[in-house]
Order: C-alpha cells, then sequence, then structure tokens
C-alpha cells in the first residue's frame, strides 16, 4: 500500500509560501554574482563624458555619456546608468585613433559621425571604420573654423554632388545634424568636404590618392564617353549610377597602380566583335589613361569598361 501524504489548506499555504521564499533568496543570490561577475572595468579615461573599457573577448569599447568618466580611474567599475552610446571598431589601430581624437573633443562630433557611418551603410555604401577617426576629427575642426569666421570653399563641391550624389546628401544630412545640435549651418561646401571623406573610407585607407585626382579622372572619362558619342547621360539612371561606382574603383587602381585581373579573356575577343561600336569609345579612354597616367589597362579593365557603356548606349536608344 503506497501512503499519501494529504495537506490542508493551512499546510499547503505555508508550503507555499516557503518555497516562494526560498526561490526569492536564489534568485537574489544569482543576481549578485551575475553583477559582480558582470562589473565593467574601465580600462581608460578619455575625458569627463568617455571612458574605454573592455568586452569579454578583451576587445576595446569607447563608451560615452555625460558624467561617466568625471573622477573616474583605471580600473574602477563602470557606472553603467551613465552609458549613453558604445563604439567598437574592429582594427586596434583605428580604436587606439580614434581614442585620441575623443580625447581633446566633444563626444557629440563621434555621434554625428555614428550617424553619418549608418547612414551610408543603410545607404549600400561600404565604409571603413577609418571614417570614425578622419571625419569626428574634420568635423571638430570644421566647427572650430566655423566659430572663428573663416570659411572654406569647397572647389570641388559641384563635382561631388554630381558624381557622388549619394555621399553627397549624406554630407547635407550630417550639417543638418550639426545645426540641429549646435545651431550652427556649416553650408553645402562643408557638406562636400563630409561627402569627400565618405568617398574615401570607401576607397580605403590604403590609397595612395585623394578624392580631388579621382574626381578628375572621373570627370575626364566621361567627357570621352560624352563627346565620342555624341550623348548626354542620365544622371537618374541605374546604368549611368553603376557606371560611376565602377569608375570610382577603376581611377583608384589607376592611381595605386593595382593590376586588376578577372580572367575574363576568353570572352573577350566575342564580346569586342559583337560591340564594335560600344568599344570604340573605350580605346579613346585607355589611350588617354597610358597617355596621361602611364598605366596601363588589362583585358579585364576593358572589358568592364566596354559591359558598363554598352549599358548607357543601350538605355540611350530606348
Amino acid at each position: 500500500m503506497v501512503s499519501k501524504t494529504v495537506y490542508g489548506a493551512r499546510d499547503q499555504e505555508s508550503l507555499y509560501y516557503g518555497q516562494s521564499f526560498f526561490y526569492h533568496i536564489v534568485s537574489m543570490v544569482v543576481k549578485i554574482e551575475l553583477e559582480v561577475r558582470m562589473a565593467v572595468k574601465i580600462v581608460r579615461v578619455l575625458n569627463t563624458n568617455a571612458v574605454v573599457s573592455s568586452d569579454q573577448e578583451g576587445r576595446e569599447l569607447i563608451i560615452t555619456g555625460a558624467g561617466i568618466g568625471f573622477k573616474k580611474k583605471k580600473g574602477e567599475n563602470l557606472d553603467e546608468a551613465l552609458a549613453d552610446k558604445t563604439y567598437y571598431l574592429e582594427s586596434v589601430d583605428d580604436s587606439r585613433r580614434l581614442q585620441e581624437v575623443v580625447k581633446e573633443i566633444s563626444e557629440e562630433y563621434l555621434e554625428i559621425v555614428s550617424r553619418i557611418v549608418k547612414t551610408a551603410r543603410e545607404e549600400g555604401l561600404k565604409v571603413r571604420d577609418s571614417l570614425y577617426v578622419t571625419l569626428t576629427d574634420h568635423i571638430n575642426s570644421a566647427v572650430d573654423r566655423y566659430r572663428e569666421n573663416i570659411a572654406l570653399k569647397n572647389m570641388m563641391k559641384l563635382e561631388i554632388r554630381k558624381f557622388y550624389p549619394k555621399e553627397y546628401e549624406i554630407g547635407l544630412r550630417a550639417v543638418q545634424w550639426i545645426q540641429e545640435q549646435n545651431d550652427e549651418n556649416l553650408g553645402e561646401d562643408e557638406a562636400a568636404f563630409i561627402a569627400m571623406h565618405i568617398v574615401s573610407a570607401e576607397l580605403g585607407s590604403g590609397s595612395n590618392v585623394d578624392v580631388n585626382k579621382i574626381t578628375k579622372l572621373i570627370n575626364a572619362v566621361l567627357q570621352i564617353v560624352r563627346i565620342h558619342f555624341k550623348i548626354e547621360f542620365n544622371e537618374k539612371s541605374i546604368s549611368y549610377e553603376r557606371f560611376l561606382t565602377h569608375l570610382k574603383f577603376f581611377a583608384t587602381r589607376v592611381f595605386d597602380n593595382t593590376i586588376y585581373q578577372d580572367s575574363m579573356q576568353e570572352i573577350y575577343k566575342v564580346l569586342i566583335e559583337e560591340n564594335e561600336y560600344a568599344y570604340s569609345g573605350v580605346r579613346k579612354i585607355v589611350e588617354y589613361i597610358e597617355k596621361q597616367y602611364s598605366y596601363k589597362l588589362t583585358i579585364d579593365e576593358r572589358l568592364y569598361l566596354l559591359i558598363h557603356i554598352k549599358r548607357i548606349l543601350d538605355e540611350q536608344s530606348e
């Protein structure tokens, strides 16, 4: 016979509260252990409103927030209630460079650059983390110049707006964000400067060329195509946008003297024979680049130019 314990109503109530109290104590102990284990230490104090910490994998994080670094020292616990923004850069060098910049500036500029980077990537622009460093420092200097009534004209503004429309639009937004933050309108020239920084971050920090040179080469190639084929570009078309994107990286390879090969030699002759008219424009570009920049275009480079020019011409005939 199996014995069975039967609890009365009062006994059941006592058992319920006893179990609840036990679980409450256990949860408190677990919570305390987690808080101790997860306490965030300060690795470096950058300024009153910015510190450096690290995650569980030892990666350095820049954490900003009003007063987060006030009277704090290395090794002390971070007051997470004061943390507002956290920044992580994959490159250790970029992270250290950004830390040096943040030491000397207001963290609000870093927040604006974070919005710029986020917007650029949402627009499909593959910008590198180095943009955090270069653009944060640039915006800080631009605001300082504005306050001292020093205006810099961007002589490439029209070309930047024309050849890098996405980057320029983000630059305009950035100027608006700065105005909302500080009530200081840096203007369209500054929007173009910001766009140039975005373009540089797309092309890579290892590039030996500045955006001005790249822009001039792009302009020259477009002029060759426009004059040779007697056409006007539809600057809102997908084909034109893709052509600009290709020319941007093509120009970087020219100045970096980088050889681009993609094993497309087999279809090269066939495409030339089928698209002789479009290829006549490629020949003009090849002659110009070799004469002006002493850069010999590979078969692959010529083929990609042919493909883009063919798309432009097909679009014109529709």
